[in-house]
C-alpha cells in the first residue's frame, strides 16, 4: 500500500488533469459489482425452481434478468474501455511532453553522459508502464477490494464450511505467483537493459553508415546487431517460458479451482444435502468472483514490485537539473568577454584547461590555433556555458557566466561545427529550424553572407530542394555553407568556427573563408582552426598548447616570434 501512496503522490500533478475521468471510472467500475453479484441468483432460480421444481412462471423473468445484467455489464464495460483508454491517453501525453522537455532543458554536460537507448526506454515502454498504474492499481485496485468483500460475504452466507475448505487453496495460488512474478521482473530488466544498448548502437549505425560505409566495417556492425539479437533471442525464449508458466497456471485457476474444485469439495455439501444444485452453482459463482478479485490482487501487488524499477525511473527523470532554474540575468554582449584564470578537468586525474587568461572584445576576430586536444574545443564548451568551469571566471560584460540565463547566452551565439547535422527536409526547412520567424528577406541575406544563395537558386527547386539525410545530397562545402546561413538567420553577437573548413578541399576552404571574412565585419568571430588560412585573416590569434595559452597577437607577429606557431603553420603547410 505505501508504495502504491508513493507512487501516487509522485503522479498528482497528471492524474490532477484526469481527475474527472478517473472518479467516473471508479463508480462506473463500483456500479459493475452490484451488476455482476446479482446473475449468480439467476442461475440458482433458474436450476432450482425452474429446472428442479418446473416454475415455469420463473423462467421469463430469469430470462429477461440474465440478458438485462449482461446488456448492463456490455455497458458498463464499454464506457469502462472509453474512459480508460481517454484517461491512459491524457495521462502518457503529459508526462511524455514533460519527460522530453526534461531531456531537451538538461544541462549539455549532463545529457553528454547519458546513454540514448536508454533515454528512449523511458520516454516509451517506461512510461507505458506507469500509464496503466491509472487503471489497474488505483481504480481495479479498490473495484477488486469491494468484489472480494462482498463475494465472500455472499459465501459465508451460503455456507461457512465449504467456504473455509475452498479458501484453503488461495495461499497455494499466491505463493506460485510471486514465484512467476520474481522470475518475469528479472527477465523484463535484463530485456530492458539489452535494449537500451541495442537501440543505441543500431541508432548509431543508421545515423553513421557513410561513415561506416568509408572505414569498411559494415560487417563488424553487422555482426554486433546480431549479437544483440541473439541475445535477445534467448531472453525472448526465458520471457517465453514465464509467460507460458503463467497462462498454463492462469489456465488451472480459471478451470479447476474455481469450477472442479469448488464442484467436488460442494458435492459432498450436496450429498450431505446442506445445499441443493442450485445453491452450489450460485456459491461456485460467488467464489470465483472471490477468487478472481484475490487473485487480481495478488496480482496487482507483483506487477508493482515488478514495474517498480520503471517507476523510479520516471521519477528520476522529474528530477533531471534544468538549465536556468535560478538564473536571471540576460547576456547582451555590449563590451566583450574577459577569461580570468580559467581552469577546467573532464576528471580529477586529467586537467584540460590551466590558469587560462584571454580577452575577447565586442567585434574582435579571434582565431584559437593548437593541435588536437590542446583543450581548443574545451575552451568553447565553457564560453557557451555548456560545462562549469573548475576554477576562475569567464565575464560577460563584466558579469559572471555562472549567473547569466543560458537560453539568453545561446541566443547571442551561433555555433558552426566541423561536421554539421542537416535534416532529411527542404533547405527552407533546415533554415527554419534556427528561426522559426525568419523573413524571406533575412533567409536570402543570410544565404549571402554565407556564400551559398547563388548555389541555391541554381537548383530546380531552390529553397524547397529536399536534401536527404544529414544533407547527403550537397557536398561538404555546401553544407557547411547552410549551417553557416542557419546560424546567421538567429541574428548572433558571436559567431563560433569549431573547425569549419578541417575536412573541406581548398576550394570549398577559400569559399568558406571568404564567408567568414563578410561575416567579421558585423559581429565578434571566433574561430578554432589548425590551418594558416583562416589564422592570417584574424585581427588576433591565440596560440594554445596542452591546455595553456602560450602566446596571443597577430599572424604577422607570432610568425615571426613564436617557435611553437611557426612550426604548426609550417606542418600544416606541407600537409
Amino acid at each position: 500500500m505505501r508504495k502504491r501512496l508513493y507512487v501516487l503522490k509522485n503522479i498528482k500533478k497528471y492524474t490532477s488533469t484526469v481527475k474527472g475521468s478517473i472518479i467516473w471510472l471508479i463508480l462506473i467500475s463500483l456500479t459493475a459489482i452490484p451488476i455482476s453479484l446479482i446473475s449468480p441468483k439467476f442461475f440458482q432460480i433458474l436450476i432450482d425452481d425452474v429446472m428442479r421444481d418446473g416454475r415455469k412462471n420463473q423462467f421469463i423473468v430469469v430470462a429477461v434478468g440474465l440478458l438485462g445484467v449482461y446488456v448492463l455489464r456490455l455497458i458498463s464495460d464499454g464506457i469502462s474501455l472509453i474512459l480508460g483508454n481517454r484517461v491512459l491517453n491524457k495521462f502518457t501525453y503529459e508526462i511524455r511532453n514533460d519527460i522530453f522537455k526534461k531531456f531537451c532543458r538538461a544541462p549539455f554536460s549532463f545529457m553528454e553522459k547519458k546513454n540514448v537507448g536508454e533515454l528512449k526506454m523511458r520516454i516509451m515502454d517506461d512510461v507505458d508502464s506507469l500509464g496503466n498504474f491509472i487503471r489497474e492499481q488505483v481504480v481495479n485496485y479498490i473495484s477488486g477490494i469491494l468484489m472480494a468483500v462482498a463475494s465472500i460475504y455472499l459465501s459465508l452466507r451460503i455456507s461457512v464450511n465449504m467456504t473455509l475448505h475452498c479458501v484453503a487453496i488461495i495461499p497455494f495460488v499466491f505463493l506460485i505467483n510471486h514465484l512467476i512474478g520474481i522470475g518475469t521482473k528479472k527477465v523484463n530488466e535484463e530485456i530492458r537493459t539489452v535494449n537500451s544498448e541495442y537501440y543505441t548502437s543500431t541508432h548509431n549505425t543508421l545515423q553513421f553508415w557513410r561513415e561506416i560505409k568509408a572505414q569498411n566495417s559494415e560487417n563488424t556492425f553487422i555482426e554486433r546487431f546480431k549479437g544483440y539479437r541473439d541475445i535477445l533471442a534467448k531472453l525472448g525464449f526465458k520471457s517465453i517460458r514465464y509467460w507460458a508458466y503463467s497462462e498454463v497456471f492462469n489456465d488451472f485457476k480459471s478451470n479447476y479451482l474455481t469450477k472442479v474444485f469448488v464442484y467436488i469439495i460442494g458435492a459432498f455439501f450436496v450429498m450431505k444435502q446442506e445445499v441443493s444444485v442450485g445453491v452450489l452453482i450460485m456459491f461456485s459463482e460467488y467464489f470465483a468472483m472471490l477468487f478472481t478479485a484475490l487473485d487480481g490482487l495478488n496480482s496487482k501487488r507483483v506487477a508493482l514490485r515488478t514495474n517498480a524499477p520503471y517507476y523510479e525511473r520516471i521519477f528520476e527523470t522529474f528530477s533531471f537539473p534544468e538549465e536556468d532554474a535560478d538564473k536571471t540575468i540576460v547576456c547582451d554582449l555590449k563590451t566583450g568577454i574577459i577569461i580570468e584564470d580559467l581552469s577546467f578537468s573532464y576528471t580529477e586525474e586529467n586537467s584540460v584547461l590551466k590558469h587560462l587568461n584571454l580577452q575577447i572584445n565586442k567585434g574582435d576576430y579571434l582565431a584559437i590555433v593548437g593541435k588536437t586536444g590542446c583543450g581548443k574545443t574545451t575552451l568553447i564548451k565553457l564560453l557557451m556555458g555548456l560545462y562549469e568551469a573548475n576554477e576562475g571566471k569567464i565575464l560577460y560584460d563584466g558579469v559572471n557566466i555562472d549567473r547569466i540565463s543560458k537560453h539568453s547566452l545561446y541566443n547571442i551565439i551561433g555555433m558552426v561545427m566541423q561536421d554539421n547535422f542537416l535534416f532529411n527536409m527542404t533547405i527552407r526547412e533546415n533554415l527554419l529550424l534556427a528561426n522559426e520567424n525568419a523573413t524571406n528577406e533575412e533567409m536570402t541575406d543570410a544565404c549571402k553572407k554565407a556564400n551559398i544563395y547563388d548555389f541555391i537558386m541554381g537548383l530546380p527547386k531552390s529553397f524547397e530542394t529536399e536534401i536527404g539525410e544529414r544533407g547527403v545530397k550537397l557536398s561538404g562545402g555546401q553544407r557547411q555553407r547552410i549551417s553557416i546561413a542557419a546560424a546567421l538567420l538567429r541574428k548572433p553577437k558571436i559567431i563560433i568556427f569549431d573547425e569549419a573548413t578541417s575536412s573541406l578541399d581548398k576550394p570549398s576552404e577559400d569559399v568558406i573563408n571568404d564567408a567568414i571574412n563578410e561575416i567579421a565585419k558585423d559581429m565578434t568571430v571566433i574561430v578554432i582552426t589548425h590551418k594558416p588560412a583562416t589564422a592570417l585573416r584574424a585581427k588576433k590569434v591565440v596560440v594554445m598548447e596542452n591546455g595553456l595559452i602560450t602566446a596571443v597577437g597577430t599572424h604577422e607577429q607570432l610568425l615571426n616570434k613564436n617557435k611553437y606557431y611557426t612550426n604548426l603553420v609550417e606542418a600544416v603547410s606541407n600537409e
